[in-house]
């Protein structure tokens, strides 16, 4: 054994001299480097856009001598559209090989996969990638378009079904389907073709001036129900002038006629519901109601057209969208006063010391019969009982002159002249006599557990001695102030967070007082107003609520203020800032002028803007008598809140104007009054109800006070923090049944 180990020995150690011998006579290897890189397998597949090849691509890297591993390759994909490539950089493994997942990008067609590595010539591997599914549906004609009713419109509509890469698909179902009744359509199922375009056959629509639509909608696979909306919007064949045109007037004036378009279809049937809108194109005036929509017999009428201050021509253009604009012209001439006639009533009644109902009103006109604007007319009593308010006045565009307002004294007949210079005077008589007694009833009831006053987590609390003294002296003063109202009516009510339930006449006003603890001092004072109205005119209130804050009436009766913060709130619910802007009719309820061209409760103006405004002639001529002195105020009487946040702005009086007023937004400080003037009296009678102004307390401002801040409460009043209610109110008629519930407006 020992010998054959030796042996063995001596061999291996032969056999390795002669394997470094031919190695370079016993030098270190060289190793081995790639000098070609093919691909060997994977290309020239075939797969949709986007989608990953079945087979991955195959690379090798070799030399003359066979594989060789470890060599780093790079995969690039085309720059557009050319998918990507993982991994992009790898090293061949021992057999020369790599293999690379290639996910085709969105370009259809041949795309290719680039394999470099160093120096070596690069390699490269290709496939064709497809159409993909079905997945997005674009509209390519127009998809609002203007077209006259009962005809085809001019942009077919049509769509291109595409893959997720915007690549045309065919084959795809398409359906065309109406939206808005009216439409006829032909050809209405389609297919894609090669390029992915479907097409509606014709689109032809109603006979209305509405919005027609169609929806065209993938009908199946994993993109159905992908779709998109055409719009044709109907309008006229034809718009003509039918009124209004080739006039003549007298300067700053309206014209007699004002202008009219009358818009048809193609067979001149009247084309109702075509917005139209006027606008001054010459010379100057201004078009009132500019946009107006025509009526049942097609025609669409501007409320009035007022020609430029400068004689000559003047124009308006009258723009219906589809057919050319209609040309209204008018010619201005200078107008020349000849006389004057009485617009309101000659005679009329009145309470002693009461604003009349109707200020006088003349019409002044040119020797043809023209009114004439900018006329000076003096109003002049023809004793000297009563009062005259802004005596002299200029004519308006209509023609028109009003006293700013007329006060009666004590005598039973008294009388007014208005005078035009070189024309016979007109006079206005009065007859006074003594207000009677008041018949007007106003209740005050209080709400207790017992009768559910427990909604929002309040729960009422009984009045204290002063607060219920509080609460009889104002609704005496309100009853002192109102003569009458509207007649009794029957209310059967269900209970709700306004009144509990009810089944009873009532003849006035009936209101609900609920004392709450609602937040700390000098946050929230609480709500008051209707909850139930008549559905005669004025809409006056038959049921109403005033909830209100007990932590803030105890700061307030501290304060020696109760008495007027009580006042203050009873005189929402008459109606006061609540029914200024109530309007039923889109509910159905027919509206009944309290007088001619009088309709109720449209009072405001210029809601939620930046001048506000009461209009009521009694009202306004009530302020005007209250500007101190002999100042003049340059506004638009009477001014409205304008400022202070919901439940203070659009239903007070202007702070900044009238300050000390009652019925503003605020309170002023102990010891300085807070009037309950004509100003606010009047308002009433403008709201319908028989009132006495003259026991309105004594009230006078600055008309230099127009748009001055400085609210009272920065003096040591307060804001009266009024939240605006949210429930509707109730329209009743004289059976007691409810016919409108109409939503609160508020800003």
């Amino acid at each position: 054994m020992k010998r054959i180990a030796v042996r063995l020995f001596h061999f291996a150690a032969v056999a390795a001299g002669a394997v470094l011998g031919a190695c370079g006579k016993g030098g270190p290897t060289q190793p081995r480097v790639a000098t070609r890189l093919e691909v060997i397998a994977g290309s020239g597949q075939s797969a949709s856009a986007g989608t990953t090849l079945p087979v991955k691509i195959v690379v090798l890297t070799s030399d003359a001598d066979g594989p060789v591993g470890n060599v780093t390759v790079v995969a690039t994909t085309e720059a557009q559209g050319g998918g990507t490539a993982s991994p992009t950089t790898a090293a061949t493994g021992a057999n020369g090989q790599l293999e690379i997942t290639w996910t085709l990008g969105s370009k259809q067609g041949a795309q290719t996969l680039t394999l470099t590595s160093g120096t070596l010539t690069p390699a490269s591997a290709t496939a064709t990638a497809g159409t993909g599914a079905a997945s997005l549906l674009v509209p390519v004609s127009d998809q609002v378009q203007f077209t006259v009713v009962t005809q085809a419109v001019t942009s077919v509509p049509s769509v291109r079904v595409t893959d997720q890469f915007g690549n045309p698909v065919q084959g795809t179902s398409v359906t065309f389907e109406t939206l808005v009744a009216g439409s006829v359509l032909t050809g209405a199922q389609a297919v894609t073709a090669a390029t992915g375009l479907a097409t509606l056959g014709s689109w032809t629509i109603g006979p209305d001036a509405v919005s027609y639509q169609v929806r065209a909608r993938i009908v199946d696979g994993p993109a159905a129900g992908q779709a998109t909306v055409f719009e044709a919007h109907g309008v006229p064949a034809t718009a003509v002038a039918v009124a209004g045109t080739g006039e003549t007037g007298n300067v700053s004036t309206a014209v007699a006629i004002p202008p009219a378009v009358r818009a048809a279809r193609p067979d001149n049937s009247p084309l109702p519901g075509v917005p139209v809108t006027f606008s001054v194109t010459g010379g100057g005036g201004t078009i009132q109601g500019p946009s107006v929509v025509t009526d049942v017999d097609g025609i669409a009428r501007a409320t009035g057209w007022i020609l430029g201050a400068a004689p000559g021509a003047n124009q308006v253009t009258a723009t219906v969208q589809g057919v050319p604009p209609v040309i209204f012209t008018a010619t201005g001439v200078p107008g020349v006063a000849t006389s004057i006639a009485a617009v309101s009533p000659t005679t009329q009644t009145g309470f002693f010391g009461n604003f009349v109902t109707t200020p006088p009103i003349v019409l002044v006109t040119d020797a043809v019969g023209n009114p004439v604007a900018g006329a000076p007319v003096t109003f002049a009593l023809l004793q000297a009982d009563g009062q005259v308010v802004v005596p002299n006045q200029v004519s308006d565009v209509l023609g028109h002159a009003t006293v700013g307002g007329w006060r009666l004294g004590v005598g039973a007949s008294e009388g007014m002249r208005a005078t035009l210079a070189g024309a016979p005077p007109v006079d206005f008589t009065a007859n006074a006599s003594t207000p009677p007694p008041s018949t007007f009833k106003l209740e005050v009831r209080y709400r207790t557990n017992a009768d559910g006053c427990t909604g929002q987590q309040l729960n009422c609390l009984p009045p204290t001695v002063a607060q219920q003294a509080a609460f009889d002296q104002a609704a005496a003063r309100w009853k002192q102030i109102i003569l009458s109202g509207s007649a009794p009516y029957p209310v059967n009510e269900a209970p709700s967070s306004c009144v509990p339930a009810m089944n009873e006449t009532v003849d006035g006003l009936v209101i609900f007082v609920s004392l709450v603890p609602i937040d700390s001092v000098g946050n929230i004072l609480g709500s008051s107003g209707p909850c139930i109205v008549r559905d005669d005119h004025g809409f006056q209130p038959a049921v109403g609520q005033m909830e209100l804050d007990v932590a803030d009436l105890d700061a307030i009766q501290a304060q020696g203020q109760l008495n007027d913060v009580i006042l203050h709130e009873m005189g929402h619910v008459l109606g006061f800032g609540t029914m200024w802007d109530f309007d039923p009719s889109e509910f159905g309820v027919p509206i009944i002028p309290i007088g001619p061209d009088n309709p109720p409760n449209t009072l405001l103006i210029g809601r939620g803007t930046a001048n506000p405004v009461f209009k009521g002639a009694s009202a306004r001529a009530a302020f005007f008598a209250a500007i101190a002195g002999a100042g003049t105020f340059t506004g638009i009487p009477v001014p409205v809140e304008n400022q202070f946040g919901p439940g203070t702005r659009d239903s007070h009086w202007r702070e900044s104007i009238l300050r000390t007023e009652l019925m503003t937004g605020f309170i002023s400080p102990p010891g300085t009054p807070n009037p309950l003037s004509a100003i606010t009296i009047a308002s009433f009678r403008d709201l319908g109800y028989v009132v006495n102004d003259a026991v309105g307390d004594p009230f006078t401002f600055l008309a230099s006070l127009l748009g001055a801040p400085a609210p009272s409460f920065q003096s040591g009043g307060f804001q009266l923090n009024e939240q605006p209610m949210t429930f509707p109110i109730i329209v009743i008629d004289r059976q007691g049944r409810t016919v409108a519930r109409v939503p609160r407006v508020f800003k």
